[in-house]
């Protein structure tokens, strides 16, 4: 095992807002800047240290954005949604950037290292040191899970040691193979697993048990497998798992899963018989219903995000506004009821415009998921409704606008011909003709930096979906038609007959949409660069028809270019610093 000595930094902790933890410990009083020693005297400083190694952790949640440009969301680099705004880097280039999302996190990584070799010499209780231990552990593991997925094999690093001015060249240390990486995140997550609880108690009900650590277990084995599958190896092993070892790592997936489903601890989350309702407010409690394995919670004023705020339909805004808008490829993605195609009906079979006396009639019958994650057009929102309209058509004549608020008509039959909600080409209403809903409050305004919707980092729906993907790579088919219709039941629609890895996949687009899983999803499967690559985004057009009020739709090409994902797009490059520093680290390929 390489290990590798990095400067010495103070233990300087600040106690924040935990990404795991109750209401109580949320409301103690902040403690100063302590001294190393002092934190192990007392668990209350021995807790202080944990917050920090939790707010450490890249959850890529809210308000996780890249390192580009402002609102450089991962699903905007996908084909789930565009950016509606008109500047910015992933709204005008054709290329998706590559080299966006990386995260280096060895400072960090010292922090848990610190942690675990002193845990053992603090003064609390023996059943204590084990329960922080194991969390410690957990939190590492997640913190190389953020980086192999990124950059492929990276230093595992286990010690943290003191820079003595001589010792330069133990610093410059080779990085592990992916492989090894992944294994040693099994291998820690086992341990995790035996020293967490299985349970919490109100006053803990936000910490890692067990089962986060078998769900990030669960994620990170398919992701391994994926790699192995699908990637082929590169640099020796730095990149790339062997084939050969992709069965062990869908075992280990399907395993992983599979201990939480036979714990009994988790349930979809199914309270509603308004399903469409019950899948929207799966997301918008305060994270502790019976799905929820383990989630980031805010809480304001000190810890809390901004997603209402940059996301609510152009005329609902108070600032900002418009920015997720979901494409038509995932509107149609999303199923009828009954289980056929989800192609949006907007002409008939002759291919003549189909006319709707109310235009939301065009969405009747799709999968109750859909209307928790997409707002479209003349869809009801805080008291209102979502007017989408592109133009009017009057004696076969369309009539478009230039603004929001150019009217047709005389007196009280004069509407605007944009609608409120847009569309627009030029300014920042939707370029789609939908908005995001799910994670978005629908009933009031949420002011900039006030939101407190919890992040699912994981949920009982993603297991299902984990262990429904293993074991279709392992061609037990039988397996993973079981847990994708359980899915597909708690939604409402109706359940598949069989099941092949497509269907798996495209169950996983609709059910995790905008939780941050697409941009991994692409990238482990290997297939970025064929479903993105000149790929025109689509736009939903509606059209109000003057004589006779009824509205037409019209599926055109969205006001953005068609998009290429490069290779490089696969992983991230290692930091420029790193390499410039220590001629043992090799770039990725394409860097």
């Amino acid at each position: 095992m390489k290990n590798f000595k990095i400067k010495m930094i103070s233990c300087l902790v600040l106690l924040g807002i935990f990404h795991s933890c109750d209401d109580d410990f949320l409301d103690r009083q902040p403690l100063n800047i302590i001294s190393e020693s002092d934190v192990w005297n007392s668990l209350t400083g021995v807790e202080a240290y944990l917050v920090t190694l939790y707010n450490n952790m890249q959850t890529e949640d809210f308000n996780y954005n890249g390192i580009i440009d402002y609102q450089g969301y991962l699903p905007f680099v996908t084909d789930i949604c565009l950016r509606a705004k008109t500047w910015g880097t992933v709204s005008n280039v054709s290329i998706m950037p590559s080299n966006a999302y990386g995260w280096w996190g060895y400072g960090q990584v010292r922090q848990a290292n610190l942690f675990l070799e002193n845990i053992d010499d603090a003064s609390i209780s023996q059943d204590q040191k084990v329960i922080l231990r194991g969390e410690a552990r957990f939190i590492r593991a997640f913190y190389y899970f953020s980086m192999v997925k990124r950059y492929g094999g990276v230093p595992i690093i286990e010690d943290a040691q003191q820079f003595t001015g001589d010792n330069l060249a133990e610093l410059q240390v080779s990085r592990n193979k992916e492989q090894e990486v992944y294994d040693w995140i099994a291998s820690e997550l086992d341990l995790a697993i035996a020293d967490l609880p299985a349970t919490r108690g109100s006053d803990d009900k936000f910490r890692a048990t067990k089962w986060a650590a078998y769900a990030l277990k669960s994620r990170a084995m398919l992701y391994a497998a994926s790699s192995a599958r699908y990637a082929g190896v590169q640099l020796n092993g730095l990149i790339g798992i062997p084939s050969s070892e992709a069965e062990r790592y869908y075992t280990a997936a399907k395993n992983a899963s599979k201990a939480i489903m036979d714990s009994e601890q988790y349930t979809l989350f199914d309270e509603s018989d308004d399903k469409a309702q019950n899948f929207y407010d799966l997301f918008m409690g305060d994270g502790t219903n019976s799905e929820m394995i383990f989630v980031k919670a805010f809480k304001a004023p000190d810890k809390t995000h901004s997603f209402d705020f940059f996301n609510t339909p152009h005329s609902f805004r108070i600032d900002w506004g418009s920015g997720y808008n979901p494409t038509v490829d995932l509107v149609q993605d999303y199923e009828y009821i009954d289980g056929s195609e989800g192609t949006l009906r907007v002409n008939d079979a002759n291919g003549n415009p189909i006319k709707y006396q109310n235009p939301a009639d065009l969405f009747e019958g799709k999968d109750p998921r859909f209307f928790a994650t997409v707002l479209y057009p003349f869809a009801p929102y805080q008291g209102g409704i979502v007017e989408v309209r592109a133009g009017i058509i009057d004696n076969g004549q369309t009539i478009t606008a230039g603004n929001l608020t150019d009217l047709y008509g005389q007196g009280s039959e004069a509407v605007t011909i944009m609608g409120k909600d847009g569309p627009s080409a030029n300014s920042d209403p939707t370029k789609t003709g939908f908005y995001l809903h799910k994670f978005i409050n629908d009933s009031q305004q949420v002011p900039d930096g006030r939101s407190e919707t919890p992040w699912p980092i994981f949920r009982y729906a993603e297991v299902l979906l984990n262990y429904a993907e293993a074991t279709v790579e392992l061609g037990e088919n039988g397996l993973a038609l079981d847990a994708i219709n359980r899915i597909r039941t708690r939604a409402g629609i109706a359940s598949l007959e069989n099941v092949d890895r497509d269907k798996i996949r495209h169950e996983r687009k609709v059910e995790l949409a905008f939780e941050n899983h697409r941009f991994w999803d692409l990238r482990r499967w290997r297939n970025g660069t064929e479903i993105l690559n000149n790929t025109q985004p689509l736009a939903l057009n509606p059209y109000l028809i003057w004589e006779d009020k009824t509205y037409i739709f019209s599926i055109d090409n969205a006001p953005r270019q068609p998009r290429t994902w490069t290779e490089q797009m696969y992983w991230e490059a290692i930091p420029g610093n790193e390499i410039s520093t220590n001629p043992n680290m090799i770039q990725n390929p394409l860097y």
